[in-house]
C-alpha cells in the first residue's frame, strides 16, 4: 500500500490544499519550495496529522488563526492510498474467515480525518472510508454482491482496523538534531523513573532492534540480550561478540562511508560497546577518530544530523511490524550543512527511496536535484499576496511545477522559475565557465541520461543546463560574452535561416556578436549526417519506439510527448536500457566534439 494523494481542508493557514503523487515522473521525491513563512510547515503538519493526533485540549491549534474566536466546521485531511497484491489478499482472507466473497479487488481507498468544531471549540474526531471500486460481498450461492456497510456494518468496522494495520507509517522529521543517549538500555526501561527518558530509551532501543534486522532476518534484540548475559556460555559470547562487530560494520557501511564522501578528512569509524549497570545490560555507540573515542554527542553538529538521518530513516524500513511504503517527511534537511555538501546528500534521499516516498520542504537552491525538480510543489502564502502586513489571511497553496512554469513564459531558462521563487541572485562570481547550453529540458535530460549511463567511463563531466527555448537566449548569450565565460550551445538542426534551430543561431549572429559562430552550433555543424535532425533523432526509430513504450505500453508509432516523458523517467529512474552502438556513435560525436571545442575556446 502507498500514499498517492493528499487533501488538506481548512488546517490552520491552508483553505484547501491537494498534494497529487501520482501525476510526475516516477513520483518518489517531493521537494516543497518556497522561501521562510510560506507555509511549507504547515503542509508537512497537516499530512502528518493524518496519521499522529493531539491531545482534545490542543486541537484548537490546528485552527486558522483568523478562526480561533467563533470557527464552526470541519478540519478535514484526506488520504488516498494505492492497495497492492498483497494488501488485496490481507481483505480477502478476513472476509473470507466471515464467510464473505468479495466481488472486485480493491484498487484504492480515501481516508478522510476529519475534526468537527462548534464556535471554536472541539466536538468530536471521525473518519469516512471511500473503496474504489465499492466494496461489495455475497454470501453462498447469493447471486447479487451488495454494500457490506449495509449489510453487515460490525463485519465493515472489523475489516476497517484490519486494513488500518497495514496503512504505511508517516514518519515527520522537523529536524535530525537528536540527543542521543550516552547509554541505549535494552531492558528495563520501564523501571526508569523519568516519562521523557522512557519514551526516548524506547525508541533508541527499538532502532536497535531495527539495525539487527538489517543486518539478517533472524537476529532479534531479545536473543542478542540473551547472549550477552549468558557471561559463563563461550559460544554464546562469542556469538555477541559477532553481532557487535555486525553492528558495527553496518553504521560504518550506511553512516560513515557516505559521510566521508561528502566530507573528506579524518577517517571515523563507529565502535559499539556493551555493558551492565543497575538499570540493566546497555549498549554504547562511539565514534573512533585516531587514538581517541567520542560519544555522538560530542562530535560536530553536521555529523550528529548526519547520524541522525540514516538511523531514523535506513534502518526504520526494517521494522518487521510495518508493511508498506513509508512516507518520510523532513522539514528543511541539512538546513545546517554547507551548500556544497547539501547538494551531495540529495544522493542520499535517491537510496532512501527503495520501499518509501519523501516529501520535503526547502528554500535552498542546493537541496533541488534537477532528477526531480519536475515533482516540486511552489508553495506560496497567496493570503499575504495584495494584502498588508498586519492584517491578511493565510492561504497556502502548493502548486505543482509544471503549472507554476506555465505562469512564467517569458522565462529565459528552465530552471529560473524555481530560482524566482527562492529569490536567488546569481552574482557574477556564480557564472558557471563551459556550459553546455541546450534547447529545453528535454534535451537536457537526453544528454544528461546518456553521459550518466553510457559514457561512465570517459572523460566526459560536461555540465549541462536547460534553456526555456530556442528563441530565449539572447540575454543570456550577452551576459555571457561580456564576462568572456567559456559556452556552447548545442541547437536542433531544424527549420532553415529563418526558424527553428538553425534560424535561431543566425538571428543570435546577426543580432549579438559573429563571436557566437565559435560557441553556438547546430547538429549538422557537428556531423553532416545529423542534417534536419532534433535530438530525439539521434536515436534509431526502434529505440524511440522502445523508450516510448517503457512507460506507454499501448503505444504503437512514434509519440514525441510520450517519448521524452519516458525518456525522463528512464533518466530519473537509472533503469537499465540497452542502445545500438550505432546510437551511442551519435552522442559520441557530439560529446567529442563538445571536448574539442572547449579546448579551443581555452587556447
Amino acid at each position: 500500500m502507498k500514499y498517492t494523494k493528499f487533501i488538506i481542508r481548512k488546517f490552520k493557514g491552508i483553505k484547501e490544499l491537494e498534494l497529487d503523487l501520482t501525476k510526475y515522473p516516477v513520483g518518489k521525491i517531493f521537494p516543497l519550495v518556497g522561501l521562510n513563512e510560506s507555509g511549507k510547515t504547515t503542509i508537512l503538519e497537516a499530512v502528518n496529522f493524518f496519521q499522529e493526533d493531539l491531545a482534545d485540549s490542543k486541537k484548537h491549534e490546528i485552527l486558522h488563526k483568523k478562526d480561533s474566536g467563533n470557527f464552526t466546521g470541519n478540519i478535514e485531511i484526506e488520504a488516498e492510498l494505492l492497495l497492492e497484491e498483497i494488501d488485496n489478499k490481507v481483505i480477502k482472507d478476513f472476509l473470507d474467515s466471515k464467510l464473505f466473497k468479495i466481488e472486485k479487488n480493491i484498487t484504492t481507498i480515501s481516508i478522510t480525518k476529519k475534526y468537527v468544531f462548534n464556535n471554536a471549540s472541539f466536538q468530536k474526531q471521525e473518519s469516512t472510508w471511500s473503496w474504489s471500486p465499492s466494496l461489495k460481498v455475497k454470501i453462498g450461492s447469493q447471486r447479487t454482491y451488495k454494500s457490506l456497510y449495509s449489510e453487515n456494518k460490525e463485519v465493515w468496522n472489523e475489516l476497517a482496523n484490519e486494513v488500518k494495520k497495514i496503512i504505511p507509517k508517516i514518519l515527520y522529521f522537523p529536524d535530525f538534531l537528536f540527543d542521543f543517549p550516552t547509554k541505549i538500555y535494552l531492558e528495563n526501561i520501564e523501571t526508569l523513573s523519568s516519562e521523557k527518558e522512557k519514551e526516548v530509551q524506547g525508541e533508541y532501543k527499538q532502532i536497535i532492534d531495527d539495525i539487527l534486522h538489517t543486518i539478517d532476518s533472524k537476529y532479534s534484540l531479545s536473543d542478542f540480550l540473551t547472549k550477552l548475559k549468558a557471561l559463563t556460555d563461550t559460544a554464546k559470547q562469542s556469538a555477541a561478540s559477532q553481532i557487535k562487530q555486525d553492528i558495527s560494520s553496518i553504521l560504518n557501511q550506511k553512516i560513515v562511508v557516505p559521510w566521508q564522501e561528502i566530507f573528506p578528512g579524518p577517517n571515523k569509524s563507529i565502535l559499539i560497546e556493551t555493558g551492565n549497570d543497575q538499570t540493566g545490560y546497555f549498549i554504547q555507540l562511539k565514534v573512533n577518530e585516531g587514538t581517541s573515542s567520542f560519544l555522538i554527542n560530542e562530535r560536530s553538529l553536521g555529523f550528529r544530523w548526519f547520524f541522525g538521518f540514516i538511523l531514523f530513516t535506513e534502518f526504520r524500513k526494517a521494522r518487521i511490524d510495518e508493511s508498506g511504503e513509508y512516507l518520510f517527511l523532513f522539514d528543511e534537511p541539512a538546513s545546517n550543512l554547507h551548500e556544497s555538501s547539501q547538494q551531495k546528500l540529495l544522493s542520499l534521499f535517491e537510496k532512501l527511496i527503495d520501499k518509501s516516498k519523501i516529501i520535503y520542504s526547502t528554500h535552498s537552491p542546493y537541496l533541488i536535484n534537477p532528477k526531480f525538480i519536475l515533482n516540486c510543489f511552489i508553495v506560496k502564502d497567496t493570503g499575504r499576496e495584495g494584502s498588508n502586513d498586519y492584517d491578511f489571511r493565510q492561504n497556502i497553496k502548493a502548486i505543482p511545477h509544471k503549472q507554476f512554469v506555465a505562469s512564467y513564459p517569458n522565462e529565459e531558462t528552465h530552471f529560473r522559475p524555481i530560482l524566482d521563487v527562492l529569490e536567488f541572485s546569481v552574482t557574477e562570481f556564480d557564472l558557471t565557465d563551459q556550459i553546455i547550453f541546450t534547447e529545453g529540458k528535454f534535451d537536457y535530460y537526453t544528454f544528461k541520461w546518456i553521459e550518466k549511463t553510457f559514457f561512465t567511463d570517459q572523460e566526459y563531466d560536461f555540465k549541462f543546463y536547460p534553456g526555456a527555448s530556442v528563441d530565449k537566449y539572447e540575454n543570456i548569450f550577452r551576459e555571457y560574452l561580456a564576462h568572456n565565460k567559456k559556452f556552447i550551445a548545442i541547437f536542433d538542426a531544424d527549420g532553415n535561416t529563418t526558424t527553428k534551430g538553425k534560424g535561431a543561431k543566425i538571428r543570435y549572429l546577426k543580432e549579438i556578436s559573429q563571436e557566437l559562430e565559435k560557441q553556438v552550433f547546430t547538429l549538422d555543424e557537428i556531423d553532416a549526417s545529423f542534417d534536419g535532425f532534433t535530438t530525439e533523432k539521434l536515436f534509431s526509430e526502434n529505440e524511440r519506439l522502445q523508450i516510448q513504450q517503457k512507460s506507454f505500453p499501448e503505444d504503437t508509432s512514434f509519440n514525441k510527448t510520450h517519448f521524452n516523458s519516458a525518456l525522463l523517467e528512464l533518466f530519473i529512474s537509472e533503469e537499465l536500457f540497452v542502445l545500438s552502438d550505432a546510437t551511442k556513435e551519435n552522442f559520441k560525436k557530439i560529446f567529442e566534439f563538445i571536448k574539442e571545442r572547449f579546448t579551443q575556446l581555452e587556447n
